[in-house]
């Protein structure tokens, strides 16, 4: 989880999702899997989305 002041940094897939290698890859250097479950949302989207979560964290 993370708290106000943070440092975060976000992975945001390719349209084709991550492959299984890249997302152990990833576990691997301590990031922390998030899902949306079915939701999809573009990658254009999902970087504004995930900016904006992090401001209201921040607030």
């Amino acid at each position: 989880m993370c708290k106000k002041d943070d440092n975060i940094l976000i992975l945001i897939g390719p349209e084709g999702d991550f492959s299984v290698k890249e997302i152990e890859k990833a576990k691997s250097q301590n990031f922390i899997p998030v899902t949306l479950g079915n939701t999809r949302l573009r990658t254009e989207t999902a970087a504004l989305v995930a900016c904006h979560t992090v401001a209201l964290i921040n607030e």
